[in-house]
């Protein structure tokens, strides 16, 4: 490691001042009443590198991070054999959706890729579901959990187009309303949704009246929406004995 940057212009003035209260710290820290006349507050602000440790059950184990700074959390469990996929895109608000499960699964994975979604879990297919469980735009919900059933309620709608295409064209979706690109109202890799059919693809290509879409989906008169509310589902069990 090379010599740190030298300070220029600065004169550094360090001030120490002696803690006097006993009533600065949390209880839960065990730290001694008769220590406070020990501890010294200082004015100058450092910078650290420190690591986080927290207890194992065998020991210490040392606290990681995505690259994005996040800490990294992994669910206890695992070993799953198969997993099963739902995904359900919302065309209004206040519109519920329920989603069940071919078997009981023993974890979830809650996706929610925009606007906001209300969750409610139930452990089989009988009890009535639990309370809500919020989630907002580009979120990310895993949890330990018995179940087969989970009911999704949109609470807010607000798609960048909710429109009706005017022509046909393959491998587009045309619509010569809207500027898209004047506009701003969508960008390439954007979901776009067929209402009347139930499909969907992605946004390839932007230009004002004309998307060019990775499938042939569009046709005139189709009712279309670009980033609807919409959520994913992942159900992981293991194999049956």
């Amino acid at each position: 490691m090379g010599k740190p940057p030298e300070v220029k212009g600065v004169t550094l003035e360090q001030v120490w001042q002696k803690i006097k209260s006993e009533n600065i710290f949390e209880t839960d820290l065990e730290f001694e009443p008769s220590y406070v006349p020990l501890v010294f507050m200082s004015n100058v602000i450092q910078r650290t590198l420190a690591r986080m440790v927290g207890q194992g059950p065998y020991g210490p184990v040392t606290v990681k991070c995505t690259k994005e700074g996040n800490l990294a959390v992994v669910s206890r469990g695992g070993a799953f054999d198969d997993y099963q996929r739902i995904e359900h895109v919302f065309t209004a608000a206040k519109q519920i959706h329920v989603f069940e499960f071919d078997k009981q699964v023993e974890r979830i994975d809650i996706f929610t890729y925009s606007d906001r979604v209300d969750y409610q879990l139930t452990r089989d297919m009988v009890k009535d579901f639990g309370d809500k469980i919020e989630l907002f735009e580009d979120s990310f919900y895993s949890l330990d959990f018995y179940i087969r059933r989970i009911r999704a309620t949109c609470v807010s709608y607000s798609p960048k187009v909710d429109a009706i295409a005017d022509g046909t064209t393959a491998g587009h979706l045309i619509d010569s309303s809207e500027s898209f690109d004047t506009d701003n109202l969508c960008t390439v890799g954007d979901f776009i949704y067929n209402k009347p059919d139930a499909t969907s693809t992605v946004i390839t290509a932007v230009a004002d009246g004309d998307l060019t879409v990775a499938d042939d989906i569009f046709v005139n008169l189709d009712n279309y929406i670009i980033d609807p509310p919409r959520t994913k589902l992942m159900g992981w069990f293991r194999a049956d004995e």
